[in-house]
């Protein structure tokens, strides 16, 4: 299946370019605006998803599961259905007195029932508590292997990240592969180096920041460029995601993806989705949730000391 956006232009500005994707899971990464439009172009491809929707609040969980799954003609049973959801503890509650995660997570059921071919989800993870986005991210692995196409759509990298590598930019620039193999992985000397920096240096709305190492969050790539985060603020840096390992790492910090670097002491859990997908989740203020490698697992429970 291949799927095609057409043009969407404000005066000579195009604001959506004209792009196409093929079958599987495929992330946009883009802004509010942006999403809204390229969803309009596709609500008549396929089954569109968004928060909240088709929920009757006088339903308790179960009557909802019941009312679909008979309406569907699924053969699943309503308590099957309910667990993998989930659900099973909110199951006599009222959609109405659910928590917002909850009912975000059952708003899904339509989706989940009633997407034939093509599905396009708005924010996936959006206002899910961290076991909403592990049902979510079980969810959407379980109907990719049915669906032919699901379209992810989001302004939220680390979200999109979760589910897919195969993620889209779109901003005034036009459309951009995100590549995040831009790097080849590098074996770091179990021998200590010397260190050799005190300051990180960065740039921002035309200043010069330093920063020292321990105020560092983490560090992405984001379009092929290394960007330093501090305090809920990213700060673009010169320096590669290579070059940045090497310094900070005799720091505690630790290549936990090939597009993250992290610093071990802010690391506040380790997160399982599902068993080929895993996250971070640091005690910064965000309470930002990073990617995390499965073939990094192992080597990051050691040098964490956890089993």
């Amino acid at each position: 299946m291949n799927i095609e956006i057409t043009e969407v232009r404000e005066g000579s500005h195009a604001v959506i370019p004209s792009f196409s994707f093929d079958a599987g899971l495929t992330g946009i990464y883009t802004d509010i605006k942006r999403t809204q439009l390229i969803m309009n172009q596709l609500k008549h491809r396929g089954y569109l998803h968004g928060n909240h929707e088709g929920l009757a609040l006088r339903l308790t969980v179960e009557e909802t599961f019941r009312y679909h799954i008979g309406l569907s003609g699924i053969s699943a049973s309503v308590e099957e259905m309910v667990a993998l959801f989930d659900l099973q503890y909110v199951q006599k509650t009222k959609v109405k007195n659910l928590s917002e995660s909850h009912r975000n997570c059952l708003s899904f059921l339509r989706p989940y029932l009633y997407a034939k071919e093509f599905l396009v989800i708005e924010e996936p993870f959006d206002r899910t508590d961290e076991e909403g986005r592990q049902v979510m991210t079980r969810l959407i692995s379980n109907m990719r292997d049915q669906l032919k196409a699901i379209l992810l759509l989001g302004h939220n990298l680390e979200e999109l990240l979760l589910m897919t590598d195969d993620i889209y930019r779109i901003d005034q620039n036009g459309l951009h592969k995100m590549d995040f193999n831009e790097e080849p992985v590098v074996t770091v000397e179990a021998e200590q180096p010397v260190i050799r920096i005190e300051k990180i240096q960065t740039k921002h709305e035309g200043k010069t920041i330093l920063f020292n190492p321990p105020e560092i969050d983490y560090v992405e790539s984001v379009d092929g460029s290394a960007q330093v985060n501090v305090a809920g603020k990213g700060y673009n840096c010169t320096l590669t995601l290579q070059d940045l390992e090497k310094q900070l790492r005799p720091y505690g910090f630790y290549r936990c993806h090939r597009s993250y670097i992290v610093n071990l002491q802010k690391v506040r859990e380790i997160i399982t989705w599902t068993k080929n997908s895993y996250s971070l989740k640091l005690n910064d203020r965000e309470s930002s949730v990073i990617p995390l490698s499965r073939a990094k697992l192992a080597e990051l429970k050691e040098l964490l000391g956890v089993s």
